[in-house]
């Protein structure tokens, strides 16, 4: 805005820019007939009607504070929306006096007769504090207003952005805010509270007693866990018990050996227990100076490093000192009785584990001991897990960072020139889909395809902006959304470096190294010597009489399905003193535990790709030489860094801690359920620049132009790969028609087309799609100019692939036929780039090549295509060329892709009655200015 300040979005702006007409608000008016001042309770109020509104979003609805204005109660509600969904308006119009006046007034508000009955979390709180036994009464502990108040926060942010990190700065402003209004609030900084100074109603008081009769009889207790502010000490389960009415934060207080709820402080939400609660931290709140009250803290809040507790804050990401209760507790929106759910021990370090993005991704896929953040972003289809852009997104979420910067940037790529003579060359690693950063770069002078290629930028930054990591690999990417994956990927790697060595400098060890870029600032504290998930291949020995060395037969990106297990297993004979001591003998827990076995984690199915690092070193190394069906297992030794994952996982946590003091061996079992071999996508993109799919669309285009075609058909056109691509060429077409027998692929073919072709400008007139089997017969097709049947007829039996061929020339009789298949003999080259180099140094036997992709039922040689081809022409009087893509005809063993185009030979055609033969349905029908039509 020329001339003005910087525009400030409203709380319901943000909310319509994210959901637009998905959020819907709904504003009720609260009449004084029926206005409470408690829910439940008909306690009529004298004044002006107000107003509450209620806003559903897609995941869940909230209801607003009472306002005098409709206006003010639907901001009311998208700010408190806001508030779920983490996100914080920005307030740059509000000067830092002004933060301060709007401090004051929400305090005030909070206290008043109003806000008492409103349906949030510390509305709830306040009509608990009334509750509350002795001097306690009505005192309401300054760090409940500070934590379950957004707009507090926020001005609390104007103030000093550093509030972010130390939620006691917060306490501070609160209690010097409050001080600032003495006719209305008594602060009381030697109890860490804030107490209303003129009592509530008489009426509202006894309202409140009357309910508080029901609540007596109600005894809550739920599970904690206990986590010390000394290190060495355990993290152990505990119970906190919250019965007769009583205010839970007092429970909780007595726990921590304080003298009430007023002196626990409460952390922001983080993590979730196993049941999918929030959970919070709890731990003692530093003592304010007694003469006065302001942002300094006095020598008794000063605390040292000896009383920081390390894995508290570690999980919080905010200052904790002394022991904490971990703790899923509290009012909620919209009810007034207390929710909670047990935590358990092994909810702490599964939270620890998933503070790292290694362990995000080991929880998502339930394998926590075996899994590994896999270290190359292949294909979607290959990939286990959510996808590297989500788990950075997670991983800022979680460590209140900015989220992730993406920049993306472009260059022309060129295929390579004479792949066959130069693959020897290449240098092709198991987990790149990208090739080599030379072979990128090389021109190809006859070939006339140009291609862009993407590289992708990351930037992650703390919410000031500060930054913190810089990622921009090298690599050039066919599509942008690889680019993005690959470069949220290598900074998940460079993150989670960190995590296991906390003397890491930024750098990483491939060859981007230079190319990561940490600015030196920390901002992150962990404990030291914990939570760090150390490869622990250095450690575990494989057992020779168990898993004998044999050749690896699965070749780099199989995509392999395993059963495994893995169990604790105790020596009998092993004692830490030589003998059995007499405080095991003496307990009937460590008797049922000696030479035992102990299943600790399992998984009846799980998929990874292999070549990628995506699981346990030693499992993919077994799993390389297995054939399906065959059982493997073997022992490994246990890594101290591998205690913590295994509390993460163990059901009962007592008896985990008592076998792990044991120095168990773990037993890995494995069976391979079956190989799913490298897809055409993985192996020809690390051959292929531009990939054959578009070579095989370039190859179209060019005869599509030359024989200024206007219709043109797909047999077999899938999602509409091939369709969709043509659109980005300039072409004579007027009329495209895919036929295919799957309704989903036909569906994601519409979803493209719709948008491409009312998007773009170009010649095509009209689009439809028809679900039917290219086996038969449909007039509508008959006579046209083009018909392609591109990697089609590997997918059928080998006798439906002769039956399309004779129908297709003999009843559609196109003028143009262009049909391609995969050339087997090229297999060999294809499949030696995702082959163990170990395979290659054997002296053993060369295999035949394997089909490309498992759902090829046959692929056929040159000297086999050419035969079907030719005798086809013959037989319908139809000419024959054959080509190719990827590759050269002139060099053995020819094109990657062989094509044969079928060019109908000059003769009468007869004609075919209209609508005589229409077995297709038409699934999907666009025309120029009339829109789409579907069935």
């Amino acid at each position: 805005m020329a001339g003005g300040g910087k525009h400030t979005l409203t709380p319901k702006a943000i909310i319509h820019q994210k959901f637009g007409a998905n959020a819907i608000y709904t504003v009720e008016e609260v009449h004084d007939s029926s206005q409470s001042a408690c829910p439940g309770l008909a306690i009529p109020q004298k004044g002006p009607s107000l107003f509450r509104c209620h806003l559903q979003l897609p995941d869940f609805s909230v209801v607003s504070n009472v306002c005098k204005k409709k206006k003010d109660s639907e901001q009311s509600a998208a700010e408190l929306a806001l508030d779920k969904l983490g996100i914080r308006p920005q307030n740059d119009d509000l000067t830092e006096d002004e933060a301060w006046d709007d401090l004051v007034g929400r305090i005030k508000y909070i206290f008043s007769d109003e806000f008492l009955s409103a349906e949030n979390p510390l509305g709830a709180h306040l009509r608990a504090a009334l509750r509350r036994n002795g001097d306690c009464c009505g005192s309401v502990p300054v760090s409940v207003v500070a934590t379950f108040d957004a707009k507090i926060n926020s001005r609390c942010k104007i103030i000093n952005p550093s509030v972010e990190s130390d939620p006691f700065l917060v306490i501070s402003y609160v209690m010097k805010a409050a001080s600032k209004l003495p006719d209305f609030i008594v602060a009381s900084p030697d109890k860490a509270s804030l107490r209303r100074k003129n009592p509530y109603p008489s009426e509202i008081i006894e309202a409140l007693a009357a309910t508080q009769v029901s609540d007596s009889l109600d005894s809550r207790k739920f599970n904690a866990a206990y986590i010390p502010c000394k290190g060495e000490e355990i993290v152990d389960l505990d119970s906190v018990d919250v019965s007769s009415g009583r205010y839970y934060l007092d429970s909780i207080a007595e726990r921590l050996c304080l003298k009430d709820g007023n002196q626990v402080m409460i952390s922001r939400t983080f993590g979730k227990a196993l049941c999918g609660s929030e959970c919070r931290l709890y731990s003692p709140i530093p003592k304010f100076k007694s003469s006065e009250v302001s942002e300094s803290l006095s020598e008794e809040s000063t605390r040292t490093e000896k009383s920081r507790n390390a894995r508290a804050s570690y999980i919080c990401g905010q200052e904790i000192h002394g022991d904490a209760v971990l703790a899923s507790v509290g009012y909620r929106w919209k009810s007034e009785d207390l929710d909670y759910d047990d935590v358990t021990v092994k909810s702490f370090y599964r939270i620890c584990c998933g503070m790292s993005p290694n362990g995000i991704y080991k929880i998502s896929r339930q394998a926590l001991l075996v899994a590994q953040l896999p270290v190359s972003f292949t294909t979607k289809s290959n990939w286990r897990g959510p996808f590297p852009r989500e788990i950075l997104s997670m991983f800022c979420h979680q460590h209140r960072l900015a989220d992730p910067v993406f920049t993306i940037s472009t260059a022309p790529v060129k295929s390579l020139a004479e792949i066959y003579r130069s693959h020897r060359k290449l240098k092709v690693s198991g987990g790149s889909d990208g090739g080599d950063d030379e072979n990128l770069s090389k021109e190809k002078e006859d070939t006339p395809g140009l291609g862009n290629g993407f590289r992708c930028e990351v930037k992650v930054l703390t919410k000031s902006q500060d930054l913190v990591l810089e990622c921009s690999p090298r690599k050039f990417y066919e599509k942008e959304n690889d680019a993005v994956q690959n470069a949220s990927l290598k900074a998940l790697l460079w993150f989670s470096k960190y995590f296991d060595d906390l003397d890491v400098n930024g750098s990483d060890t491939d060859d981007d190294e230079e190319d990561t870029k940490s600015p030196g600032t920390h901002v992150f504290r962990f404990p030291p010597n914990f939570g760090n998930v150390e490869d622990s291949s250095g450690t575990e020995k494989v057992v020779p009489s168990v898993v004998e060395k044999r050749v690896p037969t699965i070749t780099n990106g199989s995509v392999v399905s395993i059963c495994y297990s893995l169990s604790l297993e105790v020596d009998p004979e092993f004692s830490t003193d030589g003998e059995v001591s007499e405080e095991d003998m003496e307990s009937e827990v460590d008797a049922d535990y000696e030479h035992s076995v102990d299943l600790i984690e399992s998984h009846e199915e799980i998929e990874f790709e292999m070549g990628t690092k995506a699981m346990d070193s030693l499992i993919e190394s077994a799993v390389s030489q297995m054939t399906v069906g065959e059982f493997a297992s073997y022992n490994t030794s246990l890594c101290t860094a591998s205690e913590a994952l295994i509390l993460a996982v163990a059901t009962d946590t007592a008896r985990a801690r008592y076998l792990l003091s044991k120095r168990p061996q773990i037993v890995n079992s494995i069976i391979l359920l079956g190989v799913k071999g490298p897809s055409e996508e993985r192996m020809e993109a690390a051959f292929f620049k531009p990939p054959l799919s578009k070579q095989r669309v370039e190859y179209a285009v060019k005869h599509i132009k030359d024989s200024s075609a206007s219709t043109l058909a797909d047999f077999g056109c899938g999602s509409g790969s091939l369709l969709d691509s043509l659109l980005d060429y300039p072409t004579t077409l007027q009329t495209i028609i895919g036929v295919d027998i799957s309704p989903k692929g036909l569906a994601r073919a519409a979803k493209m087309l719709h948008v491409k072709l009312n998007k773009e400008a170009c010649n095509v007139n009209t689009a439809t799609l028809y679900d039917g089997s290219i086996l038969e017969f449909d007039s509508r097709l008959f006579d046209i100019d083009i018909g392609t049947c591109l990697e089609v007829i590997e997918h059928m039996e080998e006798e439906q692939a002769c039956e399309f061929g004779e129908k297709v020339l003999s009843l559609f009789r196109p003028k143009l036929l262009i049909v391609s298949t995969p050339n087997f003999e090229y297999n060999t080259i294809l499949q030696r780039s995702t082959t163990p180099d170990t395979q290659e140094e054997t002296n053993s036997e060369p295999q035949l090549p394997k089909f490309r992709n498992h759902d090829h039922k046959f692929e056929w040689t040159r000297e086999q295509f050419n035969h079907w081809a030719t005798k086809l022409a013959e037989r319908h009087n139809y000419s024959v060329e054959f080509s190719g893509v990827g590759g050269s005809g002139e060099v053995e063993p020819g094109f990657a892709s062989q094509i044969a185009v079928f060019k109908r030979e000059a003769s009468a055609v007869e004609n075919v009655a209209e609508g005589s033969m229409q077995p297709y349905k038409v699934i999907w029908e666009w025309k120029k200015g009339s829109g789409e039509k579907k069935d």
